[in-house]
């Protein structure tokens, strides 16, 4: 039997589906053109494409030559959408993003980061 864990991705066939999936819908590809938007000139696109690292950024789901890389991406592009000042002036939604980063960033192998993380988090099923 190829399952290892609970979760939805931690068994062989689901880990060969979501890398089919990655393959024949060109995600990566897709997500690297909305993470690499200017954040400042559309956040609300960048956050976006760090939502969708949010929910499928994880190994045995993303591309795994590419995930370090692209984690690293999101992060440094979702603290880029925090500093912009729309966003700043409501608290609520920069308490949700600053998590969103503490989330990402809590994924970073031998991470040291303290966790902001909101009580309610969206982006977690598990």
């Amino acid at each position: 039997m190829g399952m290892w864990a609970e979760k939805p991705w931690d068994n062989d066939s689901a880990a060969d589906w979501y890398g089919d999936l990655m393959d024949d819908t060109n995600l990566r590809k897709n997500w690297l053109v909305g993470i690499n938007k200017n954040p400042l000139d559309q956040p609300d696109v960048v956050r976006a494409a760090a939502s969708l690292f949010l929910m499928l950024g994880r190994v045995y789901i993303w591309p795994i030559n590419d995930y370090d890389q692209d984690l690293d991406l999101a992060i440094k592009q979702l603290k880029k959408v925090a500093e912009y000042d729309e966003y700043q002036d409501v608290p609520e939604l920069m308490e949700m993003i600053l998590g969103e980063i503490e989330e990402l960033e809590s994924r970073i192998k031998k991470s040291t980061a303290t966790s902001l993380i909101p009580k309610k988090t969206w982006w977690k099923f598990w």
